[in-house]
């Protein structure tokens, strides 16, 4: 049965009414507009509009979206936390909406599960099309177990994940229009769980796994599927001296888009990267001193447009990769670099197509200098390069010499961007008259120093 004007009211925050005149207007609003414009605010800011008009007590049940979030005051007040179970129990029960195309909990683990997993079961009830959970933070360790339900939901495109959440995939899963799922630092019931996911989402396009590894918490990353577009893989390791058994395995033939982060000690023989025919744009950052791990990335990324590449190294590490394992990056015409200069030279020779090289907190080569004579200019700094940036610019003789031979050499160069923060006002002119009185191969290059945020445009 609907509720009454005066339970509903119950429900919304204290202080909300509005003038007759603004709730008169609104109420001219067709049913559907004032559910599509109440299914963008948060579940409690919709819930708190019926107090604006006698036609509005009811306008919220038929909302299709339902937004849980509790509030840091949840977890010190315990009356603050019963009124967000009651009010979070009252809202399934009272929403008549056909089906919820989209539910969002946001909670903290007080409720403790059982109470989490009830919300979640009531929501799964209708056809669902995207689900958000987040639970930072559990009570008595006990995870939230998901709904078996879930896994078989057909119309379900968005299923995201975070927290202590227990992901444990029933053998006969099927997920057949969900598009997008995001597991992040969630526990997994055993090695297999994320094959298992994948393998029973035919038509999966996004995927994010971000996920602390060690001998607690392992699971076998494979990640097999031909539909894939984007990928973000976020790793960290705490194995001690010993690196993980599993096995990293990533054959995504149609990806266009790759995030991938990796901390800490890893095996490069538990590796495997298949490449990436596809690919236009990564994102890579990695703290792993081996070259055939480093070149089998650089080979799976080499088709892309836009590079972004963190190498983190021990700055005594001569961390370039040899000459015949570095792959020419034929279409690559925007790079950024974090690291060791080392990699400058290489990435110049192997790129024919380069325009923007954009170096960020580059340190310099303590062992055997960095290589800047060629015996030829490499093709893209007399061709196409024609926009370089130091970020986090320290003003080191290294840097000096770099920024020469980019002006000495690159015939299309139109702008050479300095960002520092470090430099004072005087050693900033005193280092720009220095470099006006370098030669330049462009004459029409533009020398420029700020101390604000630079444009990746």
């Amino acid at each position: 049965m609907a509720n009454s004007p005066d339970q509903t009211t119950s429900l919304s925050s204290k202080g909300q009414e509005a003038s007759p005149d603004a709730g008169d207007k609104i109420s001219n609003f067709p049913d559907y507009l004032i559910h599509q414009i109440l299914s963008f605010l948060p579940t409690k800011q919709a819930v708190g509009t019926s107090v604006l008009s006698k036609r509005w007590v009811r306008l919220w049940t038929l909302v299709p979206n339902l937004d849980l979030d509790d509030s840091d005051l949840c977890t010190s007040d315990e009356q603050a936390k019963m009124k967000f179970e009651n009010f979070v129990f009252r809202v399934l029960l009272l929403n008549k909406a056909r089906s919820v195309e989209k539910f969002r909990l946001n909670c903290n683990g007080i409720y403790g599960h059982l109470f989490i997993q009830t919300w979640i079961c009531s929501a799964i009830e209708r056809d669902l099309q995207e689900v958000d959970i987040s639970v930072p933070e559990i009570a008595n360790e006990d995870l939230v177990e998901l709904p078996s339900d879930l896994f078989f939901l057909k119309t379900l495109k968005i299923l995201k994940l975070y927290g202590e959440i227990m992901v444990d995939v029933p053998g006969s899963v099927c997920l057949p229009s969900l598009k997008i799922l995001h597991l992040r630092e969630v526990k997994y019931a055993n090695v297999e769980s994320i094959r298992c996911f994948i393998s029973a989402c035919p038509n999966l396009e996004e995927l994010l796994i971000e996920t602390t590894l060690s001998p607690e918490n392992m699971v076998n990353l494979n990640i097999s599927t031909p539909t894939l577009h984007t990928l973000y893989l976020r790793l960290n390791y705490f194995f001690g001296d010993e690196p993980p058994e599993k096995k990293i395995n990533i054959n995504a033939p149609a990806l266009k888009y790759l995030d991938f982060s990796s901390w800490g000690l890893l095996d490069a023989k538990q590796y495997f990267v298949e490449n990436f025919p596809c690919i236009r744009e990564a994102n890579i950052s990695v703290s792993v001193p081996d070259q055939f791990y480093r070149s089998q990335l650089l080979k799976a990324v080499s088709g892309v447009k836009c590079l972004r590449l963190t190498w983190m190294m021990p700055d005594d590490f001569v961390d370039i990769v040899p000459e015949h394992d570095f792959p020419l990056f034929v279409n690559l015409t925007r790079l950024e670099l974090r690291g060791s200069m080392s990699w400058v030279p290489q990435f110049l020779d192997h790129s024919p197509k380069l325009e923007t090289l954009v170096l960020r907190n580059v340190r310099t080569c303590t062992i055997g200098g960095c290589g800047w004579r060629w015996p030829s200019v490499p093709t893209c700094v007399l061709s196409s390069l024609s926009r370089v940036c130091f970020e986090n610019f320290e003003g080191s003789e290294e840097e000096v010499e770099m920024i020469e031979y980019f002006l000495k050499n690159a015939r299309v160069l139109s702008t050479v961007e300095i960002y520092t923060s470090d430099l004072s006002s005087d050693s900033k002119l005193c280092l720009l008259k220095r470099l006006s009185w370098f030669p330049r191969s462009s004459e029409t290059c533009q020398l420029s120093f700020d101390s604000g945020t630079p444009s990746h445009s």
